[in-house]
């Protein structure tokens, strides 16, 4: 009677003799798979960024003049950062208007509406939409937010001069390389969260005002400022540090909004005595709103309705509606929110046309009222809502942003098409000069209508064809990468059923037999010859280098599965003489492996999905103990009872707020378990259920008080925590003495566990206490309750395994424990791995993904909680600091795969097998969460999309790193009944 590996049985006798050569030729392989492992995931990360994070921007577009004369001669750009549209709009408590002046703007000279910004809602993109007219290049991700990363077109470039005053994190960006400015900033000290900012607005008309009045002094000055096509930009910074400092529901930026409402009149009426003329454009807007925490950078409406209101040379006056909706001049708001949302009645203003824009049309709209070509990088529609123009005016100006559009999408069809070997079109516009001739014959024709919407209609394709340019490639590196994935998977699933399972003794003499007539060479040759010609392909395409990575990985992988086509043959046959049964349990198990899969995925954004999981686990893991096992062994309930106590940590909040009584407490609740986990040591033996976990024999231990002193060092380190935090409290410092002491506790706590006895149970003890000082003294809050907390669900794993592994020795029939030698063992008292075993990879990675999460997001700043290091060191060391929170949060990892490494142990399982079945459930993960990487969205969530995927894929190298480390502690675990005289003795 045969075992039930994976996929078959094995014969003994011819098998004996192969091990030794066969384990040479596992090791080899095993070798270079982690090697290879490494560098596809490295090769593969990097991806992303050419599939998501490509620049939009290309260069070498002509300029389009536009054929109508200017209405203005200047322009002024007031953006207040942060200023939310409802607390611009809506009245104070008292019923008055916060922006007195700019409503009397609404009502008589001006338009008005809400500008929508897209996410992510910062700064700098909120910036660079209004005046360049286009969203955030994405590769800026990869190169921080402050300098451009590419050089981008802008009205500023296009003007004859530009005048700018405001805050050193934006005008720069705009003006620090452009010739034809005057700008000045101030410093970054002025930006102080513990004051009024409002004084750095009325800094920047200071500075406006300050220029107009020396130009008085300066004849070079005043001509400048008699020219036309100047721009004139004041970056109002109050409103956006009065809410981060002090939210916005607060009286100081309410206070705020009145303040930049003044300097939009006091700009308004200087400019207007200096010129006397009617020929300059106001446009008064806000980069991005502010939510009601006082932070910003999501797509929630508190962050992308901003105001929009212009007036003067070229702004229609306001129209009265008795409607209460408004129009829109686009199709699509880029922040996703309804069209023809009512005017709120508060706002006062349901009687006056509103018109919405998306933010990037603002640029397009400052050029057309200047006369200017727009930003030759522009994706911004013109709203012609606003603009007073005559009506062939009107259309020019529409042509003049189509082609401007269009333009982009011809420089970026002939780029590719001059790359491509086969090059696809899009087919939409292959008609295009066509339709721009026959716009032409309408102009000529003064049929403005038509030729108005065959315009709007050209610009709404163009803008298509650069978003199918901009993805262009998406595809065939998305299959290429897919395939790889998949490719490496097959390849360690055939690494597994070879080097792990009994199916390798049916298959392994006749696979070696033909490969002596088989020569995997020609396989070789055909995958270099193929690998070849992709290779001239790609550089006849001038492709970058790591396309040419991605292409080769893939093709090498699936050639060396080819090499295997008579071991996947074999198996096939295999297969196919199995009962129907074994089939479904097949599936059964890939399909619930699947689904524990995806919800480890949906996890890393939803942490309270474990509190479900472990509620749900620890009810059924108990039920189907207590069918097995009598109650009276406590195992069932202990079991249910730690699930649901871990349970707890994922509803609690990921910013873990401080706590230092309970991180005191924590330290004796430790104690309490190692106490009974040392007690059951030596005192459950007689329970058969505990067998194989507990002391084996009664001997004096090595070092008999070594429990005592770990227990007295868990106790110490939480004194530690109460007086290394009291006194720096109180002192503003951390004592010298506290610091040696908490050092000293630290380092020896970790290096006992070395010295404690060698069973099971006892050694996995002493690890537990052993990194638990450690841990107390690096927490601030419940994370130290979480760490007593993971270690309890971590002994229940461990009894749950014991348990079945006892009653399945029980129900061996003698016939099969006859036969156990020769049907189960590899070498050195390790068995295959059967079909069941599955479940063992699968609760590491949910315990180990729990240990990521457990006490908040391992990417966000709950987890790099600052102060946890404060115990250690005060004085600002980066790298020190970086280090011990990095530590922290390795700690509850190191636990896991103790627990892991021993469950092996007990279960007599390969550990490398099992490895490589983790690396094989990571990947399916990883390619979820390749296709979940984001481009769109707050910097947070494109920064959490790339970290799910870096962590998982990270995963080769990240878990088998802390699998050498924790071999220290756990290589000389002794089982009981671990050898097989112990099984046949049953």
């Amino acid at each position: 009677m045969g075992s039930d590996g994976i996929l078959g049985n094995r014969d003994s006798k011819q098998s004996k003799a192969s091990i030794p050569k066969r384990r040479k030729w596992v090791k080899r392989r095993e070798t270079w798979l982690v090697i290879l492992g490494v560098i596809l995931h490295a090769v593969y990360m990097l991806s992303i960024f050419d599939i998501y994070f490509k620049t939009p921007i290309v260069h070498g577009m002509d300029l389009v003049s536009p054929r109508f004369l200017a209405p203005a001669k200047r322009l002024v750009l007031l953006v207040a950062d942060g200023l939310r549209a409802d607390k611009f709009f809506e009245p104070d408590s008292e019923g008055n208007f916060r922006a007195p002046f700019l409503r009397s703007v609404i009502k008589n000279q001006g338009k008005w509406g809400v500008s929508h910004a897209r996410p992510p809602t910062e700064s700098r993109p909120g910036h660079v939409a209004i005046i360049a007219g286009f969203y955030e290049d994405p590769s800026a991700v990869t190169k921080g937010w402050k300098a451009n990363p590419v050089e981008f077109d802008s009205v500023f470039n296009r003007s004859r001069h530009t005048f700018s005053y405001g805050s050193p994190d934006i005008v720069p960006i705009f003006c620090g390389a452009l010739p034809h400015s005057t700008w000045n900033t101030y410093p970054h000290e002025f930006e102080d969260f513990a004051t009024d900012a409002s004084f750095l607005d009325e800094w920047s008309f200071d500075q406006f005002q300050s220029l107009l009045n020396k130009s008085n002094e300066d004849p070079k000055l005043k001509r400048l400022l008699q020219q036309d096509n100047l721009v004139i930009f004041l970056h109002l910074l109050g409103c956006d540090s009065n809410g981060h400092a002090h939210r916005p529901f607060s009286s100081i930026y309410l206070n705020n909004v009145k303040v930049v409402d003044r300097i939009a009149e006091r700009v308004y009426n200087l400019l207007e005595s200096y010129y006397k003329d009617n020929r300059t454009s106001y446009i008064f807007t806000a980069d991005h709103g502010m939510s009601d925490k006082g932070s910003h950078g999501d797509g929630h409406p508190s962050n992308t309705d901003t105001p929009l209101v212009a007036w003067g040379a070229g702004i229609k006056h306001p129209k009265p509606i008795t409607r209460r909706d408004h129009s829109d001049h686009v199709l699509r708001f880029v922040d996703e929110h309804l069209h023809d949302t009512p005017t709120p009645k508060e706002w006062g203003l349901d009687g006056i046309e509103r018109v919405d824009v998306n933010q990037a049309d603002i640029a397009p709209l400052m050029s057309t009222l200047l006369g200017l070509p727009c930003p030759v990088n522009s994706v911004g529609n013109l709203p012609l809502s606003y603009v007073d123009m005559k009506e062939e005016e009107e259309v020019e100006a529409v042509v003049a942003n189509t082609k401007q559009i269009l333009n982009q999408f011809l420089r970026k069809s002939q780029i590719k098409r001059s790359h491509s070997l086969y090059f696809k079109p899009f087919k939409q516009l292959a008609q295009y000069s066509s339709m721009l001739n026959q716009i032409e014959g309408l102009l000529i024709a003064r049929d403005y209508k038509a030729a108005m919407q065959l315009s709007e209609n050209l610009r709404s394709l163009a803008l298509d064809g650069l978003h199918y340019f901009q993805t262009y490639d998406w595809l065939k590196l998305m299959t290429i990468i897919t395939l790889g994935y998949i490719g490496w998977m097959v390849f360690l699933v055939l690494h597994v059923l070879q080097a792990y399972t009994s199916l390798l003794g049916d298959t392994y003499r006749k696979e070696e037999a033909f490969r002596q007539q088989y020569n995997t060479g020609k396989v070789n040759l055909w995958g270099c010859l193929f690998m070849g010609v992709l290779s001239v392909l790609l550089f006849l395409e001038r492709s970058p280098p790591l396309y040419h990575a991605y292409f080769a990985m893939t093709v090498f992988l699936w050639t060396q599965i080819l090499n295997e086509y008579q071991f996947i043959k074999a198996l096939w046959r295999h297969l196919s003489g199995r009962k129907f049964n074994y089939v479904i349990k097949l599936l059964v198990t890939g399909v619930v492996s699947l689904i524990i899969l995806e919800f480890l995925v949906h996890s890393f954004t939803e942490r309270k999905l474990y509190t479900w999981c472990f509620l749900v686990v620890g009810a059924i893991a108990s039920m189907y103990l207590y069918n097995l096992i009598p109650w009276r062994s406590r195992i069932p309930v202990f079991v249910c009872l730690t699930c649901w106590f871990l349970s707890l940590f994922t509803l609690m909040p990921a910013e873990i707020p401080d706590n230092n009584k309970l991180v005191i407490a924590s330290g004796g609740m430790i104690i309490v378990i190692g106490l009974t986990a040392k007690w059951l040591d030596l005192h459950a033996d007689g329970n058969k259920y505990w067998l194989g976990i507990c002391k084996h024999e009664i001997k004096q231990p090595r070092f008999p008080m070594l429990f005592l002193f770990q227990a007295l060092l868990v106790g110490l380190s939480s004194v530690m925590v109460f007086l290394s935090t009291s006194h720096r409290t109180e002192k503003q410092e951390l004592h010298t003495v506290h610091q040696l002491m908490n050092w000293s506790i630290a380092g020896w706590s970790m290096v006992l566990p070395l010295f404690s006895d060698n069973g099971f149970l006892s050694r996995l003890n002493s690890i537990f206490l052993g990194f638990a000082p450690t841990f107390l003294l690096l927490s601030i809050g419940y994370e130290a309750v979480f760490y007593g907390a993971l270690g309890l669900v971590l002994m229940a794993w461990i009894l749950f395994e014991n348990s079945l592994l006892y009653l399945s020795k029980v129900k061996k029939s003698s016939a099969s424990r006859k036969n156990l030698e020769e049907h189960f063992f590899l070498e050195n008292e390790v068995r295959y791995l059967q079909l069941s075993d599955v479940r063992i990879p699968l609760t590491f990675m949910v315990l180990f993904n729990v240990a990521f999460f457990g006490t908040g997001n391992f990417a966000s700043i709950a987890s790099f909680e600052i102060s946890s290091v404060y115990r250690f060191i005060t004085v600002f060391s980066p790298f020190l600091m970086a280090a011990l929170l990095i530590f922290k949060l390795f700690i509850p990892f190191m636990l896991v795969i103790c627990a892991f490494s021993a469950t092996t142990k007990l279960l007599q399982i390969p550990r490398l097998g099992c490895y490589f079945l983790v690396i094989l459930f990571s990947d399916v993960m990883t390619i979820h969460f390749f296709f979940l990487v984001r481009n769109t969205g707050s910097w947070m969530e494109i920064g959490n999309s790339i970290s799910h995927f870096g962590i998982v894929s990270a995963q080769v190298v990240f878990v088998l790193l802390l699998f050498a480390l924790t071999n220290i502690y756990t290589k000389d675990i002794q089982i009981r009944s671990a050898s097989r005289a112990s099984w046949k003795a049953m």
